[in-house]
């Protein structure tokens, strides 16, 4: 598998480049590689849960097998053991790694034509630089000047058309402009969908692909047996199951890591390895006579509770990561816009306004008073960097400035957004 993927001259990436390597002997050394480096994880031992059909992995019992203590080497036979007693499932002590078993292109079935993309299989804590490199040297990325990390609700939902089209376009406009990465959760559900909608309706009207890489946890993706395979070309079905609690990934995405941790039909496995690898991307030197490093912006659509610890832990970053938020999306998005809106300059908001917040908080959580005032809390924390949530971009170099400010605070009466 080797990617010929160049950037244009308008910072797309070109879907249509991916092709094979030409080369057996490099070939053979680009896939010792690959599966020297990265590793899949298989839950080994079965932990009751709350459901007594499942393993704490999230298996079923009766497909779940587990490996006896010293059959560590690949292939050795698997049997079954007797169920054991109650403790706390754990990645690290009830799962066994191997070299990764998936990865290649993806060639996307349905639609009007046959889109690819790059994909591979990693352990959750697979090391950044190993990733990195990857992206880089095998998947042939040139680094980015900008990256976007999108995060959101989960779960379906959908937005004012006026709205849907400003926030596609300044997206998808600051990171043509500014040849930036997107990074989003790969499935496609929630705040997912709504970019994988803007990169589709790019991508019909323009040859450059945006670089827009998924990475979701493997064990929540649908028909991911079809993706099992080194060093291949895997047919995917996007037709998504009503009945299952898995998703399928979106396929107007460019890349895909999916993060194995061992579970499935959990999120989860994919939290730390993105965290990570955005942190090790912004230590890149861009600039080297400046020393100025990648410049990441955290964008906000949407969300639950969880996406406002998101919002808090980026500002807490060193040096903090500025958070756009789309008003009006709905949710924490605007909870947090609320409180942008009319804290002081000081970062605290009057009793009036806490209390709209509160209530707030609640119903749009179906959250009791105390649980809603630990949300409230973090919130606040979030408005002691006020300056880093809302138009302002001084932490970004020169010359960007301009594109991240159209997607800070995206409202449907921006004009310049609707040109």
């Amino acid at each position: 598998m080797d990617s010929k993927g160049r950037r244009g001259t308008n910072g797309s990436f070109k879907r249509s480049s991916i092709k094979r390597s030409a080369s057996s002997g490099s070939q053979k050394v680009h896939r010792v590689w690959i599966e020297k480096t990265f590793q899949k994880r298989e839950c080994i031992q079965i932990i009751p849960s709350k459901d007594a059909t499942r393993c704490s992995c999230g298996q079923l019992v009766t497909q779940h097998t587990t490996i006896p203590p010293g059959a560590k080497e690949e292939g050795a036979p698997l049997i079954q053991l007797e169920v054991q007693p109650p403790e706390r499932w754990s990645p690290l002590k009830h799962t066994q790694t191997s070299p990764t078993d998936a990865y290649g292109v993806i060639e996307f079935q349905g639609g009007g034509h046959v889109n690819k993309a790059m994909y591979i299989r990693v352990s959750y804590d697979s090391k950044p630089d190993s990733l990195l490199h990857l992206m880089v040297k095998d998947w042939q990325l040139e680094l980015p000047t900008l990256l976007i990390s999108v995060h959101g609700g989960l779960q379906n939902f959908d937005l004012p058309p006026k709205l849907k089209q400003v926030f596609g376009k300044g997206l998808i406009k600051a990171a043509v402009t500014t040849g930036a990465w997107i990074f989003t959760g790969g499935v496609s559900t929630g705040v997912i969908r709504h970019v994988g909608d803007a990169l589709k309706d790019h991508s019909s009207k323009s040859r450059g692909k945006v670089c827009a890489i998924g990475i979701a946890p493997w064990g929540i993706i649908e028909n991911k047996e079809d993706l099992i395979g080194r060093d291949v070309t895997r047919s995917y079905q996007t037709m998504s199951n009503p009945l299952s609690k898995l998703s399928v990934l979106n396929s107007s995405h460019s890349h895909f890591i999916l993060s194995d941790n061992g579970t499935t039909g959990k999120y989860g496995a994919e939290v730390r390895l993105r965290r990570q690898l955005e942190k090790h991307i912004a230590l890149q030197k861009i600039n080297t006579r400046l020393g100025q490093g990648v410049p990441v912006v955290c964008l906000i659509l949407e969300g639950g509770p969880n996406v406002i610890s998101i919002v808090l832990e980026s500002l807490k970053e060193e040096p903090p990561v500025p958070v756009v938020v789309c008003d009006g999306s709905g949710r924490a998005s605007d909870i947090i816009s609320f409180a942008h809106k009319y804290c002081e300059e000081d970062g605290l908001v009057s009793e009036s306004v806490k209390d709209q917040l509160l209530v707030t908080i609640q119903k749009t959580f179906n959250y009791s008073r105390s649980q809603a005032q630990q949300i409230f809390l973090m919130v606040m924390e979030c408005m002691k960097k006020r300056a880093l949530v809302g138009q302002r971009a001084e932490t970004l170099s020169p010359g960007m400035t301009c594109f991240i400010s159209m997607i800070l605070f995206i409202q449907i009466h921006f004009p310049s957004m609707q040109q």
